[in-house]
């Protein structure tokens, strides 16, 4: 009996002592936007809104076929969330053309390349959601169609 309950005291303070898994944060980021005046965008100034951030590349054919869902959210909540496109390109002019092209009605942001890095981005397109508090809520990696209803359901929940 005595050693059932010293190891069971020895589990709960193993257990105790165990670091849980962080809820990945957006922290301060301040990006470049792909604008004709120079600006910059700061997470920070966004702090009680949820932000959609979505990593892309001017080159990358996925990440333009991502571009609709990407509009359709920002017309949809621009008012109740931050959306933005940031690219790992460090060319603004590639970002501006792509961004035309593709009638990206978002913040288009560039040289995001560090930022990504920090966040783990290992392919393209990388979505990632975080709520008001700006934790991370859900991530996506790589193009899918239905994009569009899933970055609906997210922002939908997140905007209330």
């Amino acid at each position: 009996m005595k050693k059932l309950l010293v190891l069971g005291v020895a589990a709960v303070l193993a257990a105790a002592c165990m670091k849980l898994p962080e809820v990945p944060t957006l922290g301060e980021v301040q990006l470049p936007v792909a604008a004709q005046e120079e600006e910059v965008w700061t997470s920070t100034d966004y702090e009680g809104k949820p932000v959609l951030i979505v990593f892309m590349g001017s080159w990358c054919p996925y990440c333009k076929m991502s571009m609709p869902a990407l509009n359709a959210v920002a017309q949809k909540y621009g008012d109740k969330a931050e959306i933005v496109g940031a690219f790992l390109d460090q060319d603004p002019k590639a970002v501006q053309k792509v961004a035309k092209e593709h009638g990206l009605n978002t913040k288009v942001l560039y040289n995001a390349g560090n930022v990504a890095e920090s966040m783990e981005v290992s392919g393209l397109p990388h979505a990632v959601v975080f709520d008001k508090k700006h934790r991370a809520v859900k991530v996506w990696e790589g193009f899918s169609p239905t994009l569009e209803q899933e970055f609906d359901a997210q922002l939908e929940r997140l905007s209330k």
